[in-house]
């Protein structure tokens, strides 16, 4: 979930009033998303075709080679102004030392970042001056940003290899995935509005492999197999004691590589950490090798 104190609007000498309103923050959401989070709302990535090892968007975000990471277009303001009326007491605070002849005062009312509800303060703006823009809330810069990211599911590859050839009850499989930030981090993006920069940050923090005969080895990227090595893997490997042709439905062991991502962001004095999951899936045949012993006998 994102996290992070809670900010609280603040206006110099300004009086604060709480309405009863639980009206949800004005504006649209600055990312189209095909699919959320349910407990988080944020914009989840979700795996390609089997065997692609591909993991796409489900929105269209930005490209990163693009524009991210440079000043956005501040979203609409979600708040409402109103000339007070009536105007402050000469003598109140809210003038800030000026006078009706330097400005009014306004009502300006802006949804809570919380989504409780909104407030309202009274702030002074001179004349030919704007009413100040609400502030940024990091946590929709961070969903941008998070959104941005090119994370990709596993690029699988085994020894044997899966689909051209099939292993052995008993010999041992090498198991690892490619190199690259959009396999395994760091990926990074920013996103900034309103003067807020808010940085994500994804690495995967681990990659499991679900052998499709009820075992799951949990690895980090593996080593690659080099021709001609000998013995089993020396950090991702497998041994099946059972041939899927006589166990696997379609004849092959499903074999399944899921890496976790742990997204961690920052800014605009928030911060928070989000985890998803991107799977990749391939088929891998093991049979069984038989000996025939033949006794000649002697004459």
């Amino acid at each position: 979930m994102l996290t992070g104190a809670r900010r609280t609007l603040q206006t110099t000498a300004a009086a604060l009033i709480v309405l009863g309103s639980t009206a949800a923050p004005a504006g649209a959401d600055p990312v189209e998303c095909v699919k959320r989070d349910p407990l988080t709302g944020v914009c989840l990535l979700t795996a390609g075709s089997a065997g692609s090892g591909a993991a796409v968007p489900s929105s269209g975000a930005t490209d990163p080679g693009g524009a991210a990471g440079t000043e956005e277009e501040a979203p609409p303001d979600p708040c409402t102004y109103t000339v007070a009326e009536p105007q402050p007491a000469p003598t109140s605070v809210i003038w800030q030392g000026k006078t009706a002849a330097d400005g009014e005062v306004y009502v300006q009312v802006c949804p809570r970042l919380d989504g409780s509800g909104v407030s309202a303060v009274l702030v002074f703006v001179p004349n030919g001056s704007a009413p100040p823009a609400p502030p940024v809330d990091p946590r929709v810069l961070a969903e941008q940003a998070i959104a941005s990211l090119t994370m990709r599911a596993p690029e699988i590859r085994m020894a044997p290899p899966p689909g051209s050839s099939s292993g052995l009850v008993g010999l041992p499989v090498w198991m690892w995935t490619e190199r690259g930030e959009q396999f395994l981090g760091p990926a990074r993006q920013t996103a900034s509005a309103g003067g807020v920069t808010v940085t994500a940050v994804g690495e995967v923090s681990r990659i499991v492999w679900d052998m499709g005969d009820g075992t799951t080895v949990v690895c980090g990227a593996g080593t690659p197999y080099v021709p001609g090595a000998a013995g089993p893997s020396p950090d991702c490997g497998h041994v099946y004691a059972r041939a899927s042709t006589r166990h696997a439905p379609d004849g092959a062991w499903p074999v399944t590589a899921t890496s976790t991502w742990t997204v961690t962001w920052s800014g605009g004095g928030l911060s928070g950490t989000e985890t998803l999951e991107l799977s990749s899936a391939a088929e891998l045949l093991v049979g069984e090798l038989h000996v025939l012993n033949q006794d000649g006998g002697r004459r």
